[in-house]
């Protein structure tokens, strides 16, 4: 059977360019009536193939009697017409189209940030287009957005033959950042805004070993079990007065983004029954947006002072007179000691103005807060101060202080707090200090209507599954 081969074309510059070819296969009717597949050539190779003349058409090979192939098509009706190939400009135009439809695809990649990553090094990694990331980076609010990236962080980026056609990172649980390419090229950058749910859902448990085993075993985060010890921290102290058999109930909100669970959110209401005794708060929100927890009867959880400044800690020395186990000699111990590892935070017992930060004697590194009413609370032993402490400046209850050290005379990593009134050593354990404001007449109505629907979902939980079966 005579052959044309492209291989034996003479060798010229015609036959190194790139041929142009189009091939046009027949469908379903083809295969039924006989169509045939089409091969149109266009370009240079056309003149190999036909120099002057036309190719030889390729021998088909005979085909046995057709009579009753014909008869059996011209009984099935008539048939409808087969649209003629296109050639010439037609050809042409329909070569455009198919060569237009057929692309590179793009590249696709999620980039999780690992230490130290940038989007130059991330880019440089992916062989991606530096000049477009500058481009992108003076996009107006663009470039914070993008330089601040944190481990584990998540960055999506398409592109095609090394450009950069889309990047995608969420900014915040609310903010998701697009930069896309648009058609003549240029960049467009645009925040999208995910809103959050807020569900609620309860979680009841039984301390059996401890606060935070217990609430894991419920499938619940740490940070519950935090929440729960500083919402009872005033009456509760939960390094020493925590028993196996004690028992809480909360309703817990849940925080859910696109109809997916995010994380777990504050506590709205809960009960803690400790050694018998049943304590009770419910989450309200006063008009300046701060969030307080009261009792059902409108007084406010908080005191003037913590119970203790470090939380989880256990007295390793109480007040009174003790063997110093430096000074190897008997000693008034004019504080309490609470044992914790070092780098333990140690917060403020109180609201108050920063009256010493430095070194002194056996306490090492040690702050000095003065209170309202001649208090005085000390803090000695950290290992380092918190950032920006300096003498004279305001801090709140709660705020951060220090961190547990074994500076001075300390043979182990612990607190030395103390509680000093007109300058007379008191023994912290034993003070009993006021609540804040209760719920003042204005506020009450509002109160009592949310506080009862809370109230009414604590008592509905008791009992109800964990919060994990409700995610």
């Amino acid at each position: 059977m005579p052959s044309t081969s492209l291989e034996t074309a003479p060798h010229t510059a015609l036959a190194r360019r790139r041929p142009r070819t189009v091939f046009v296969v027949g469908g379903l009717a083809a295969l039924c009536l006989g169509g045939a597949a089409v091969l149109s050539v266009e370009g240079p190779w056309r003149e190999l193939l036909e120099p002057g003349a036309a190719a030889p058409a390729p021998e088909v090979a005979p085909v046995a009697d057709v009579a009753p192939v014909a008869a059996a098509a011209e009984s099935a009706g008539p048939r409808a017409p087969i649209a003629p190939v296109a050639d010439g400009a037609q050809g042409r135009a329909l070569a455009a189209a198919v060569t237009a439809a057929v692309r590179p695809l793009e590249k696709a990649a999620d980039v999780i940030v690992r230490r130290n990553d940038t989007l130059d090094s991330i880019f440089r990694r992916l062989e991606l287009s530096i000049e477009d990331l500058a481009t992108i980076r003076s996009l107006p609010g663009v470039r914070q957005s993008l330089d601040f990236l944190k481990p584990g962080d998540v960055v999506k980026l398409t592109s095609l033959d090394g450009e950069l056609t889309s990047l995608t990172r969420r900014i915040s649980e609310t903010d998701t950042l697009t930069v896309r390419r648009a058609a003549d090229g240029d960049f467009a950058a645009d925040i999208v805004k995910n809103a959050l749910e807020l569900r609620s859902a309860p979680l009841s448990g039984r301390i059996s070993s401890s606060l935070f085993k217990t609430v894991n075993d419920l499938g619940a985060s740490d940070l519950v079990a935090l929440q729960l010890a500083e919402v009872f921290r005033y009456d509760i102290d939960f390094a020493q007065e925590l028993q196996p058999g004690d028992s809480f109930t909360m309703v817990l909100e849940k925080v859910y983004r696109d109809g997916a669970y995010l994380r777990d959110g504050e506590i709205l209401a809960a009960e803690f029954v400790n050694n018998g005794r049943i304590y009770r708060a419910v989450r309200y929100t006063l008009p300046d947006g701060r969030r307080e927890y009261y009792t059902p009867e409108g007084k406010s959880l908080r005191k003037a002072f913590l119970l203790a400044p470090v939380q989880f800690s256990r007295i390793s020395s109480g007040f009174g007179l003790r063997f110093h186990p430096v000074l190897n000699r008997m000693r008034a111990h004019k504080g309490i000691d609470y044992a914790a590892p070092s780098g333990t935070p140690v917060r403020a017992a109180g609201a108050g103005r920063i009256a010493f930060r430095g070194t002194q004697g056996g306490y090492g590194n040690v702050v000095m807060v003065t209170h309202p009413g001649g208090v005085e609370t000390v803090y000695g032993h950290l290992s380092h101060f918190a950032p920006s402490l300096f003498v004279g400046k305001k801090v709140q209850q709660g705020e951060l202080v220090g961190y547990v050290g074994m500076t001075g005379l300390a043979t182990g990593p612990h607190l030395h707090y103390e509680y000093r009134v007109g300058g007379v050593h008191r023994n912290p354990a034993s003070i009993k200090t006021l609540p804040a404001e209760p719920i003042s007449a204005a506020l009450r109505p509002d109160f009592e209507q949310k506080s009862r629907a809370l109230l009414a979902g604590l008592d509905a939980a008791k009992g109800a599954q964990p919060v994990a079966a409700a995610r």
